[in-house]
C-alpha cells in the first residue's frame, strides 16, 4: 500500500520538470547558439531523467513506472515546444524587419548554410538559418529578416517567420504541464486495491 505521504512526493517530480522545461527558455535564445541547440537540449533532457530516477531511489517506495516514464516522455515534449516557441514569441512582440547583409557563411556539410549578418555595418545577434527561395546566400548578399532590436532571438526571413507563427505550439504548452502534473500525481497515487489488501492483512494479524 502506499501511504497518503506520497503524494508529497508528486510536487517534487513535477518541480523537476518545470525546471528544466524554464531551463529551455535561455537555451532557446541566443545566448545559445543555434547549431548547438539539439546538443544542449539532450542534456536538458537527459537531466531530468536522472534527477527524476534519483528522487525514486531517495524514497521509501519508487513510484509507478509508466506515469512516470509518460511524464518524462511529454515532459520532453514540453520542452521542444518552448524551444520553438520562446523566440516565435520574442519576435512577434519586439521584432522589426530590416535590410541585412550577409557577413559570414558558415556552410555545413550535412546541414543547410547559415548566416552571421549585419545591418549597417553592425553585426546582428545571432545566426540566420535559412536563405529566401531556399536557396543559398554568399558574403555581401542583401536579405530582408525579421530581427529583436535587442538580440534576443535570431534573425527569421519574415515568410519563414509567419509561417511558423501559425505552427506555434505556445497554445499547448499549459495543458500538456497539466497532463503532466496529472500523470506525476499518478506515480504516487494510493492504491484501493493495495489498500485493502493491506487492511485484510492487518485484520487478520490482529486476530492472532
Amino acid at each position: 500500500m502506499r501511504p497518503r505521504s506520497d503524494l508529497l512526493i508528486a510536487p517534487v517530480y513535477l518541480l523537476i520538470f518545470l525546471l528544466c522545461a524554464a531551463l529551455v527558455v535561455p537555451a532557446a535564445t541566443t545566448w545559445v547558439r543555434s547549431d548547438v541547440d539539439a546538443v544542449v537540449g539532450t542534456l536538458l533532457l537527459s537531466g531530468q531523467c536522472l534527477l527524476v530516477y534519483y528522487v525514486a531511489r531517495l524514497t521509501e517506495r519508487p513510484p509507478r513506472v509508466v506515469p512516470i516514464v509518460a511524464a518524462c516522455v511529454l515532459n520532453g515534449l514540453v520542452m521542444a515546444f518552448v524551444g520553438i516557441a520562446v523566440p516565435l514569441q520574442v519576435l512577434a512582440a519586439d521584432g522589426e524587419q530590416i535590410k541585412a547583409t550577409v557577413a559570414v557563411v558558415y556552410d555545413g556539410s550535412s546541414n543547410d548554410p547559415v548566416y552571421d549578418l549585419t545591418a549597417d555595418g553592425i553585426p546582428l545577434e545571432g545566426r540566420l538559418g535559412a536563405w529566401p527561395g531556399g536557396g543559398s546566400g554568399e558574403v555581401g548578399d542583401e536579405v530582408l529578416v525579421v530581427q529583436d532590436p535587442d538580440g534576443t532571438a535570431d534573425p527569421r526571413l519574415p515568410d519563414e517567420l509567419a509561417q511558423a507563427q501559425k505552427d506555434n505550439p505556445a497554445p499547448l504548452i499549459p495543458p500538456a504541464l497539466g497532463i503532466v502534473a496529472l500523470l506525476c500525481l499518478a506515480a504516487v497515487w494510493p492504491s484501493r486495491r493495495r489498500a485493502a489488501s493491506a487492511a485484510k492483512t492487518r485484520v487478520s494479524t490482529s486476530r492472532f
